[in-house]
């Protein structure tokens, strides 16, 4: 091998080494696991709180100001974010508005970042309020440097993105026990 060959393949270890670290600094994590009490195919209550959210530098207030659909589109946002929450449980869970549940899923937003990308912590409670599951840290994935679109669209694709992470732990977790 020469010695400009083994420079590059250096280089390739070095950043695919970094990129490992990246991935598992940057990893959701699950602080509570019970899920082995949810029985397959139950109805879970989706609630989703923006109050507490920076919305793109702004708080949800300022935002709503500033982009004067924000809660006209709020329920478009919120069905993105169920849809991807459903797209891997297989019905092994179904999340969505059943406020009757036995079960409520709290997410909490705590930052839209300016590509719209959604950062949440959620919370599965039963009906005395004892958590069942919680993960802190969830977002979409990584974001691209430039994204197309109006605010509240990459708000919309994030969500759905987001949810479909979500997804992935959820399922995870639930198969685990």
């Amino acid at each position: 091998m020469k010695k400009s060959e083994c420079r590059y393949n250096r280089r390739y270890i070095l950043l695919a080494l970094l990129c490992s670290i990246f991935m598992i600094v940057d990893a959701q994590v699950v602080t509570v696991n019970k899920m082995s009490a949810v029985k397959p195919g139950s109805k879970i209550n989706l609630v989703i709180d923006f109050s507490k959210a920076t919305i793109m530098g702004m708080n949800e207030t300022e935002f709503s100001n500033y982009e004067k659909d924000w809660k006209k589109d709020q329920p478009t946002i919120i069905g993105r974010f169920r849809k991807g929450v459903n797209s891997k449980l297989n019905d092994m869970l179904n999340v969505g508005a059943y406020p009757s549940s036995d079960y409520t899923m709290k997410v909490t937003v705590k930052t839209i970042s300016d590509m719209g990308n959604v950062y949440c912590d959620a919370v599965i409670v039963d009906k005395s309020g004892t958590v069942i599951f919680s993960v802190n840290d969830v977002k979409g994935g990584s974001e691209p440097p430039i994204l197309p679109g109006s605010k509240l669209a990459r708000i919309k694709a994030w969500s759905y993105l987001t949810g479909r992470s979500l997804s992935g732990i959820l399922k995870s977790e639930y198969l685990a026990q």
